[in-house]
């Protein structure tokens, strides 16, 4: 379903360019999740910019599901970006001036794939129901990164990133954030790729990588 061959990243300083990726190469099948490990610094977070369209790679060819993502303009790569991939920000970006259920429709609408039922569902699974007119300032860090996830599956997309999602919680509270995630993903068949520290939370994910040096080890 995404498959990213050779990708490599840099990026200009006052003493010249830093290689961040060195030839990466990463496959997610749908249904799939797979954890990504590494030392801080070691390009997870630019991988997963690169694979979510978010930014794009210096080389390396980037599919998902047949169709090629590297090379496309800012326009292509935001159109792929609402229709079929949602990210789970490590800082959240949960948008300040809307409610909780305004922010869990916010993806939905902008991909035109709005489903009240779902939304509603979904709202349940997350126990977010009684607090739909909050907004994020309101909630507790455990809400608030349950709002992300909610937000970033009401579209159904074809995958999901989600960049340290549960980095920021106390470990009761971040076992049942991953649960809920990994539940979520599972109902909805999308394939999954999950920033870790955690080796505790990655060996609960179907498969795990370590990207060191820009490479994957």
């Amino acid at each position: 379903m995404l498959d990213a061959h050779d990708l490599t990243k840099s990026f200009r300083t006052g003493d010249g360019a830093i290689k961040v990726l060195d030839g990466v190469s990463v496959s997610v099948t749908a249904g799939e999740s797979v954890a990504l490990t590494g030392e801080s610094g070691s390009g997870k977070s630019t991988l997963l910019h690169c694979l979510g369209c978010l930014d794009a790679p210096d080389s390396g060819t980037l599919t998902l599901n047949g169709t090629r993502l590297d090379g496309l303009d800012e326009a292509g790569r935001a159109e792929i970006r609402r229709r079929h991939i949602g990210v789970v920000f490590q800082s959240l970006n949960l948008v300040p001036s809307l409610t909780v259920a305004q922010n869990l429709s916010f993806q939905a609408r902008l991909a035109g794939r709005h489903d009240a039922d779902w939304t509603r569902a979904l709202t349940d699974r997350l126990g977010l129901a009684p607090m739909l007119a909050r907004y994020p300032e309101q909630l507790s860090g455990g809400q608030q990164q349950r709002v992300a996830i909610g937000r970033a599956i009401a579209a159904r997309p074809d995958l999901v990133l989600a960049d340290e999602p549960t980095g920021n919680l106390d470990e009761d509270t971040a076992e049942r954030v991953l649960s809920l995630l990994l539940d979520l993903v599972a109902e909805t068949g999308a394939g999954l790729l999950m920033v870790t520290h955690s080796p505790r939370h990655a060996a609960r994910l179907g498969r795990v990588l370590h990207l060191s040096g820009g490479r994957i080890a």
